[in-house]
Order: C-alpha cells, then structure tokens, then sequence
C-alpha cells in the first residue's frame, strides 16, 4: 500500500510538472529567404544560424526549463520527507508521514521548480531569437517587423519622422569601409556616427540622439560625409559583409561592437 502511493504520488508529480513544459525549441521568429533564393539554401542558412544562436545562449530554452524543474523537485522532495517525518512522529509513524511529505514535497517542488523553468526559458528563448534574427539577416534573409503595428511607408510630409519599435538596443557593429557603426539584426537602416544616430526611411535621413529617435528630418546639405559617398545599398552590403565576418569569427573577431544604453519608445 506504501509503495502503492508512493509510486501514484510521484508519477502526479511528475505529470503536473510535465504539462507545464510549453517551452518552444527552436526560434519563435519567422524568418523568409530573399527573393531569388533557393530553398535548399535557405535550410543550409537556417540550420547556421540555429547552431549559432543555441552556442551564443549556452544553453537551450528546453534545458534550462527541465534544469529548474529538478532541482525543484530535488528539494521540495528533501523538505518534504524531513516535515513528513516530524509530524509522523507524534502519532509514531515516522515513517509514513516521511513518505507522505517526500510525496507532497516533489509535486510542490516540481511545480515551483516548473514556474523558476518556464520564466528562464523565456529569456533564453529572447536570446535565442535576437541572435537567430541577427544571423539570418546577414544572410540577406527577410526579417519581418519586430512589432505588428509598425506603419507602413506613406507619403506623409518629411517633417513626420517615422516610428521605430524595438523591444531592446540593437547591436551595432563598427564597418571600417564605411567608418561608422551599423545596426544588425534589426528591419531598419539605422548607423551611428559617434556623435548622432541616422535612420535611412522612405528614402530620406533622419538624425536622432538614440538610437530610436526621436528623428528629425535631415536635409541632404547637412548630410555627414558618409551618407553622401554612399547609397543606402552600399551601406547595407558592406554591413552584411562584416556581420558574416563576426558570425564566422565568433568569439575570436577583432573588430568593434557597440550596443546602446535600452531605451523606451519615443516619438
């Protein structure tokens, strides 16, 4: 009869804890190849920069979940056979109230151990996305907008400056052809002088203090000397040529990264 509750005790537990894990296993980012792409280059790609970003994390969303749940269950286990045992000795059955409190203590321990999961797993989970997207991106893939309400490109006058939405700074990485920093993984042409940020929409400049703006419009006489030797393709392959390089470079690229101070919104 013991072991007969024991077994059930443990195996509710251990089912309470299981129908918890809902933590996803790969990027929860939709990421669509370029125009003209294969789609066996495509998965060639995908299967990159899914590598990358589990190796950047350190460890998968799903293991730092089952990770908390165990030690969780450890220890809600441990204190549960020690309480069981105190208070069944005062009727004399030590024994069995260990049993019951071992029991009670893993489904206690499991749950709290699953909730401890769940919300490192998120935050793995946003790592994992933010360098997925920023890999993929330098591949030239399609990445949609961060925020589904970001409007679309309209004939509103120059003195409207565009919105932008990001839930975190991007990371900037410095491109010595073009002597300034650019922003990757991100769907926004946005580079950074040293002294002011540009934002390249609907094919004007804006200049901004963060990197989010606020914008102002930026007439072309008081562009800085980069924004007139380059077009914005330019600008763009020449950043997408020294991601790659930090992507293959990993923790041994010389060059130089930038990410800015978080910020909220502005407008």
């Amino acid at each position: 009869m013991k072991i007969f509750k024991q077994s059930t005790l443990i195996a509710l537990a251990l089912l309470v804890a299981g129908g918890c894990a809902t933590i996803p296993t790969g990027p929860s980012i939709a990421v669509l190849p370029a125009p003209g792409k294969s789609f066996d280059t495509f998965r060639a790609e995908d299967a990159t920069c899914r590598q990358w970003a589990k190796q950047q994390v350190g460890a998968s969303p799903e293991q730092t979940y089952n990770s908390n749940v165990a030690t969780g269950a450890i220890a809600g286990t441990a204190i549960g056979t020690g309480l069981g045992a105190a208070l069944g000795s005062t009727s004399g059955q030590a024994g069995e109230g260990a049993l019951i409190g071992a029991a009670g203590g893993l489904l206690v321990g499991a749950s709290a151990g699953s909730s401890a999961g769940q919300a490192a797993g998120m935050e793995a989970q946003r790592r994992f996305d933010n360098t997925y997207v920023q890999c993929m991106y330098s591949y030239g893939n399609q990445v949609p907008g961060l925020n589904p309400n970001v409007p679309a490109p309209s004939q509103s006058s120059a003195a409207d400056p565009p919105a932008i939405y990001l839930d975190q700074a991007p990371q900037f990485i410095y491109s010595p052809d073009l002597n300034l920093y650019v922003a990757v993984g991100i769907p926004y042409d946005v580079v950074y002088t040293g002294h002011a940020y540009f934002y390249f929409y609907g094919g004007r400049w804006y200049r901004g203090p963060y990197y989010n703006g606020p914008w102002i419009f930026v007439a072309r006489k008081n562009y800085p000397q980069v924004l007139l030797s380059y077009r914005v393709d330019q600008i763009r392959h020449f950043r997408d040529r020294e991601f790659r390089q930090y992507v293959h470079a990993r923790a041994h690229y010389s060059g130089r990264t930038y990410r800015p101070e978080n910020r909220r919104w502005m407008r």
